[in-house]
């Protein structure tokens, strides 16, 4: 007996919901299966579509499919009142891929020895096995699982066309529990298609008749273009528009802005597109700090080779910066990142890193490079964002860095790949003792130490160096971070504790003038005027809150369970004056008349830690106060 666990690999505390893990698995599989040009430039379409109600014709056709097997359905699923999985009134999801490969590969082959390169088998054939290698983005052969995990009864159609024979073949796939019907056991997996041989595996439908009408039942756009167009039934209730929406600005901003992704999603209310031109308008659909990084990525994704401030390739014979930091990073390099810095408040570096797997067969020592991006800002700072072949990785640990924004962005193919294999079933961790990455590589661990500790390690030699110049040069720039997280600017000793080991002048870094701040009170906070003068009105904030959670971000973690602005037990107190507001949840916008204004909020749970952060509204701009 064996009932798959395969759902919880997408439910990971890393990522947001069923919607984003459904997007991050499905476009990366089009990425992977990308047609390239003799110049490796890949241009993939993916058009998904989530509807709501099934036309008439798309009913019959379920109905035709699923009518004989809903006994074994309806044992095969758990659901908490034990009725039929099926409903009356099914929607279903679409997704097709264009410019891509499609599934080629023997589709009556079902051994292993016959599953090299085979991406029909991969598919249709495989759980925990996979035909990719390398610097594929999946490599588990646990991703195409999340289409059935997306179905109420765990079933998907794949329609391919491709280059091999048969040109155009369709054939589905469900993973449901053990069961036992009429006293017979029966195993979880079911797939549709042609069972000719009682010892033949089952085989596609490639009859010509029937998948036009199934073409036109869903409102497919598959035509002779090779790809792949997926029919997920009875869609997930969990699968919404707005989280797909989010899932993909959050994890494919970077291909999408280097123009190798166009998305379109269908919805009941319409159709939205997301390409190179419009991604940044649509980056308000995320919160703030992560808005704030696709505008950045938009300036990162055109730097021009000859822009970056290239660290020489000579000084990296091992990926540690402890031993070849000072190398990399000379004084006339850290010279030339501060000049770039002090010009254009952003900069762009090139890494080498050298990749030498165990594995002969896997090729030899090859350098590779990345690049680093980063601006300061002042706001709290931000965890750096990893991108992976163009894909986010949402959980790698690395410090954070106080008053700056980067981007680590990895697409050279022996990184990529060496980073690839570290990454766990759903791809948000660099995991040094991944099995597939464990023991493949010569400084494996150090190499993805060393990339993900790149911005701190720059960062902390500019420090360095603004020490020994012009100590204020970077004030307004840089806060140096703890290797923990934590930031404290630095200050003058008291008279009673002399700084007895320098020489140096010492200099008092003084905290910039701030507008608003937020204060604790018992059960709450005050919102108070800061230290410089309110000139203008009205003034408008934005203010957001959510209690810690272990891991993860604490105001996107929050759930209307937590609290909601200002509904009970939460109260305003005290009473509001010189200001109006309204609520949404755990955001408050407010708008401030007046300079002696008041306003606080009280009622949150005291055995719990609250996170509160106040953004000042500027017409198109957002500044964190």
């Amino acid at each position: 007996m064996r009932d798959s666990a395969n759902d919880a690999f997408f439910t990971a505390e890393s990522l947001e919901n069923l919607s984003e893990a459904l997007v991050r698995e499905s476009i990366q599989n089009s990425l992977d299966a990308a047609h390239r040009d003799s110049a490796g430039v890949r241009e993939v379409r993916v058009r998904i579509g989530l509807i709501p109600r099934a036309t008439g014709e798309a009913k019959a056709m379920l109905n035709e499919l699923f009518s004989e097997a809903k006994e074994h359905f309806d044992a095969g699923i758990e659901t908490g009142s034990r009725k039929s999985a099926f409903s009356s009134d099914p929607g279903y999801l679409l997704f097709e891929d264009f410019g891509t490969t499609g599934l080629n590969g023997d589709v009556a082959a079902w051994r292993l020895e016959a599953s090299a390169g085979n991406g029909f088998w991969s598919f249709f054939r495989a759980e925990g096995r996979s035909s990719k290698s390398g610097d594929s983005l999946g490599r588990w052969g646990i991703g195409k699982q999340v289409f059935p995990t997306a179905s109420a009864i765990h079933a998907m159609l794949g329609l391919t066309v491709r280059t091999d024979e048969p040109k155009r073949v369709l054939m589905g796939s469900a993973v449901i529990r053990s069961r036992v019907i009429a006293s017979e056991d029966y195993d979880p997996d079911g797939w549709f298609g042609l069972k000719e041989q009682p010892n033949q595996p089952v085989l596609p439908v490639s009859d010509a008749i029937f998948i036009d009408r199934y073409v036109r039942a869903f409102g497919l756009r598959r035509g002779g273009e090779k790809g792949l167009s997926l029919v997920v039934p009875w869609v997930d209730e969990r699968v919404n528009a707005d989280d797909l929406r989010r899932g993909i600005i959050r994890n494919f901003f970077w291909p999408i802005l280097q123009g190798e992704l166009k998305v379109d999603l269908e919805t009941a209310d319409g159709t939205w597109q997301l390409n190179q031109e419009t991604v940044t308008q649509h980056r308000t659909l995320l919160p703030p700090g992560e808005a704030a990084v696709v505008e950045f990525a938009a300036w990162a994704a055109f730097v021009h080779p000859n822009q970056f401030v290239k660290l020489p390739a000579g000084a990296v014979a091992r990926p540690d910066w402890r031993t070849t930091g000072d190398a990399l990073l000379s004084e006339s390099l850290l010279a030339e990142v501060q000049q770039r810095l002090a010009a254009d408040q952003r900069v762009a570096i090139e890494i080498p890193v050298r990749v030498r797997p165990k594995n002969t067969e896997a090729g030899e020592e090859r350098l590779a490079r990345f690049h680093v991006f980063f601006t300061p800002c002042r706001d709290q700072g931000h965890r750096t964002i990893f991108l992976r072949d163009g894909i986010v990785i949402t959980d790698v640990r690395s410090p954070v860095l106080t008053g700056s924004r980067s981007l680590v962005v990895v697409d050279d193919r022996p990184l990529a790949g060496l980073l690839g294999d570290a990454e766990g079933v759903n791809h948000t961790q660099w995991q040094k003792d991944s099995p597939k990455f464990h023991n493949r590589y010569f400084y494996g661990a150090d190499t993805i130490k060393f990339v993900t500790r790149s911005v701190y390690e720059i960062v902390q030699r500019l420090h360095a160096a603004e020490k020994k110049g012009d100590p204020k040069l970077l004030l307004d720039l840089f806060f140096l971070p703890t290797d923990e997280g934590d930031h404290e600017i630095s200050r003058k000793p008291k008279p009673s504790e002399p700084d007895k080991h320098s020489d140096a002048p010492i200099v008092v870094l003084e905290r910039q003038p701030r507008r608003f701040d937020i204060r604790k009170v018992d059960d709450g906070f005050k919102l108070v005027a800061g230290d410089s003068t309110l000139d203008r009105f009205p003034i408008r904030v934005r203010i957001e809150a959510g209690y810690a959670v272990r891991r993860g971000n604490a105001i996107k973690r929050w759930a209307k369970d937590d609290f909601q602005f200002v509904r009970a037990p939460l109260r305003l107190e005290p009473k509001p004056v010189g200001i109006s507001w309204h609520e949404n949840g755990n955001t408050l916008e407010v708008e401030i008349q007046k300079a002696d204004f008041v306003f606080g909020v009280c009622g949150f749970d005291r055995r719990r830690d609250l996170v509160v952060r106040a953004i000042e509204l500027k017409a198109n701009d957002e500044t964190d106060i």
